[in-house]
Formats: C-alpha cells, structure tokens, sequence
C-alpha cells in the first residue's frame, strides 16, 4: 500500500512508519521533523506550509491510506497554539486530499474528549464535550474529518500511551520512579482509575482497520483495556515486571484526574480489537526499558 503519516517523527508516528516500512508498505512521512525510518520523509509544518502541501498532494497522491496522527499534545499551551496544532493541519490536510482523495482516513484521536462524568465506563455515545482545549480541539478535527466523504474514516479514540521514547505519560513516571528505585506515591490512595495501553496494540489496531477498513463511511470506535484499572494496579504490576525495589505509597492527597476507562466492545465486533492483558503489556515494556 501507498501510506501517508503526518507526525511521522513523532512517538506513535516513528514506531508506526518503521512497522509499515518493515512490512513493504510505500511510506511517506510528513512532519515538522525528518523520519530516519520512512521510505521517504517530508519535513513539513501542516498548519503553516499549506502550498508545499498542496505540492506534495500533487506529486505523491494519491494514496491508498492516510494516517493523520499529527497533534499538538497535552502540556502548557494557549488555546491558539492547540488550534494551530490540531485544527490547521487537519483542514489544510483534507483542502491537498480533496483532489485525489485516498480509499482511507485514519485519525489518531483521544478518550480525552469526553465529559466528567461518574458512567462509566465511556461509550462512543457518551458526551464529548469536555472543556480542555486539547480535547476540544481534537473533537472539533473529528468533525471536520466526518466531513470529508470522498473517503472511508476511521477515527480511533485513544488513551494515553506508553512505551519506550513517550517520556510524559503516567505508566513512563512511574516507570522512571520503578527504575531507580524510588517510592511511589499514589495519590487518592491509588484508587483512581486510569486507561493506558502499550503502544503496540494501537498499531495493531491501525493495521486491522487498513487491511479491513469499517464499512461505515465514518466510523468512530474507542480503544483502551477494556476494564476498570486503578492507579495501584498499574504500579504494583510496573514494579513486579521492572522487578524494582520501589515502595508504594497510598496518599490521602487528592488526584486531579477524574476516573474513566473506555468501553471497547464496538471495536472488539468491528476490527476484532483485543488489548493485551496488563501484565503481559507491562513485561513487555519492561524489556524494552532493559533493552
């Protein structure tokens, strides 16, 4: 297949260029920094650089899919610098497609967007109308994707990540703290529940829905463990699969967070998605950290 990736560069994009590239696909990544593992890279700046889009789009297109996983994630940013990061691209992305538009869409997009709520767990249907601009932003691209009907879309939202080389989500702080030894300390007693999956099943996942796209014109499914996982769970497993001398600390300090996992039985019926079980997911971090 003809792939295109946007944040080709970034943690999800590099490991799912080298997997597709790995398997013979033709994968061209675009992204504001340079692939080393894509047959070929494009550096780019999609909110800004819309004529060298529209060149590419001309001279590459068209594609057979395209995975739009730019974004501007999660941290300290103005509410322009999110819409920059993931309104812009997304409209400047689907303005070049227009012309020759690929079979498929897949856009890599978050369970952030839902509301606060104590149902759980969350399913497609629940209200994503949560107020962060990061997430906002994000749901505002899924609609603007919903849009775009000279193509199949995927939207897969996704929980927070983990793996070796994401150094800002919560399963990779706890990691650092399992490695050197260090106590960790779990606030709301480590009740709090978290959704976090390896990196690889996502790519997994994408894999499915490219090789059997949905057959809904626009199809939007979550993906996660699929359980309720408290925020101890995660660290009494990290710590037995890192092996690590760490002490665990149940706070009564409040967490920020709020609880939610996903219900992911509608992509369980459509792509046949089935996380890996926690323990094993962990191990297998726990290697790649050694390693």
């Amino acid at each position: 297949m003809k792939i295109w990736i946007t944040g080709g560069a970034g943690f999800l994009g590099t490991r799912l260029t080298a997997e597709l590239a790995h398997e013979g696909h033709q994968v061209l990544s675009l992204s504001r920094r340079s692939s080393p593992v894509a047959n070929e890279s494009v550096t780019i700046d999609l909110a800004r650089e819309k004529e060298k889009l529209n060149s590419l789009a001309q001279q590459h297109g068209p594609a057979d899919v395209v995975i739009h996983a730019a974004s501007r994630q999660p941290g300290r940013y103005t509410f322009p610098e999110f819409v920059k990061g993931n309104i812009l691209p997304t409209v400047n992305l689907l303005e070049a497609l227009k012309p020759a538009p690929p079979k498929q869409i897949v856009f890599t997009s978050t369970l952030s967007v839902y509301a606060q709520s104590s149902s759980l767990p969350f399913t497609e249907d629940h209200p994503a109308s949560s107020a962060l601009a990061y997430a906002a932003t994000k749901r505002w691209a899924e609609q603007l994707l919903e849009t775009f009907r000279p193509s199949q879309v995927t939207v897969l939202r996704l929980p927070s990540l983990y793996g070796v080389g994401q150094g800002d989500s919560f399963i990779d702080g706890l990691a650092q703290l399992a490695l050197r030894g260090e106590e960790i300390e779990l606030f709301s007693r480590g009740t709090v529940i978290r959704e976090a999956l390896h990196v690889s099943d996502v790519i997994h996942a994408i894999q499915t829905c490219m090789d059997n796209p949905p057959s809904e014109q626009f199809c939007l499914m979550n993906l996660g463990t699929g359980r309720s996982i408290s925020t101890l769970e995660y660290a009494e497993a990290l710590v037995e699969a890192l092996q690590s001398k760490s002490r665990i600390v149940l706070s009564d300090r409040a967490a920020l967070q709020f609880d939610y996992y996903a219900d992911i039985q509608r992509a369980r019926d459509m792509i046949g998605f089935e996380p890996t079980e926690l323990k094993e997911s962990l191990r297998r971090y726990a290697d790649e950290l050694r390693t």
